[in-house]
């Protein structure tokens, strides 16, 4: 279990009159992969940082599985939560093997199992042991330093994650990799990830939720489907780019907008997608075919839902229809 709860939760700088994060509630469950989006200053890594008390918040609670935050010893809180930051932040003068072993080796585990845990978290990354585990920081390109901060937030298997821009500062096509590799490590470990990005589509593509911040307020906290289809104001709208449709379906998986169903009989081959198939793909698939609906299979093969056009139309009508307006 690893549940976040956000109870009221300010914060104000010292000098400051105004709030840099102003009376949040919100609630992260367990296994989620929560995306802070918004532009600069608008209190997205205040936030993040207040639950591994990087910063204490002025006023409020946060509550991990039950207990306030402020209750736990510093250290202590923070061995249970991994924490990647823009730049890897990786000790130049240690090796590969000794930055992915900071955290279990202050925690007293012997040699040989941080040697076999070093193997697992860069089979993980996709790096080969044999070559990276003796490199230093310095012998990788930016993607790989990235990978390395990955697997050393990792290391201790911590069922919270926080990630504060990690992707940033890298090109795009390695970022498009490490998005890949991220969505991959989390269906195969169901951690609780929160995740600070002002990138927009970085966002659609790998939230389950999406908390939009404007001025330390949090102004809509859904699905980003919902978000798509609902926005909740002209602010959120501009944000996400609400004219731009097609672009942003193209970033979400038809896992989000599947009807959940339970299927009986056989169902051909032909007519199913995978889950991890995104909702423009699917669009096109079934304009092509003439199929009405797509059933979606998991990675087990096992079908979990089914969509059709009707459907998704009914989904995206209020966006169209803000639009519309907005046009008009």
């Amino acid at each position: 279990m690893s549940n976040i709860v956000f109870k009221n939760v300010r914060k104000v700088y010292r000098g400051s009159e105004k709030a840099a994060v102003n009376n949040v509630n919100l609630e992260v469950k367990s296994g989620e992969f929560v995306v802070f989006l918004g532009t600069s200053g608008c209190g997205k890594t205040t936030l993040l940082k207040m639950i591994n008390r990087l910063y204490e918040q002025t006023e409020g609670s946060i509550i991990i599985d039950g207990t306030d935050t402020r209750e736990l010893p510093v250290n202590e809180l923070r061995r249970k939560i991994g924490y990647v930051i823009q730049q890897s932040g990786l000790f130049p003068h240690m090796t590969v093997e000794k930055n992915i072993t900071v955290v279990p080796d202050m925690l007293g585990w012997d040699k040989k199992k941080m040697e076999l845990r070093t193997t697992e978290l860069l089979e993980l990354v996709h790096l080969d042991p044999k070559v990276y585990r003796n490199r230093y920081p310095r012998q990788l390109s930016g993607g790989q330093q990235q990978r390395i901060g990955l697997a050393r937030a990792l290391a201790a298997d911590p069922p919270i994650m926080l990630m504060d821009e990690p992707f940033g500062a890298i090109d795009a096509i390695t970022r498009t990799k490490l998005q890949d590799e991220l969505i991959n490590i989390q269906k195969k470990l169901h951690k609780t990830i929160l995740f600070v990005t002002h990138d927009v589509d970085e966002a659609l593509r790998l939230a389950d939720k999406i908390v939009i911040m404007k001025d330390g307020d949090v102004v809509q906290y859904d699905t980003p489907l919902n978000i798509i289809a609902h926005p909740k104001n002209e602010f959120v709208r501009d944000l996400i780019g609400g004219e731009d449709i097609i672009r942003q379906v193209s970033l979400i998986s038809v896992k989000e907008a599947m009807r959940k169903v339970a299927i009986q009989t056989a169902v051909n081959p032909g007519d199913t997608i995978p889950d991890t198939t995104d909702i423009k793909s699917a669009l096109g698939i079934m304009l092509k075919s003439g199929l009405e609906n797509l059933y979606i299979v998991d990675e087990k093969s096992e079908i979990i839902g089914v969509i059709n056009f009707a459907h998704i139309q009914a989904l995206l009508e209020p966006a169209n229809e803000m639009i519309m307006q907005g046009v008009n």
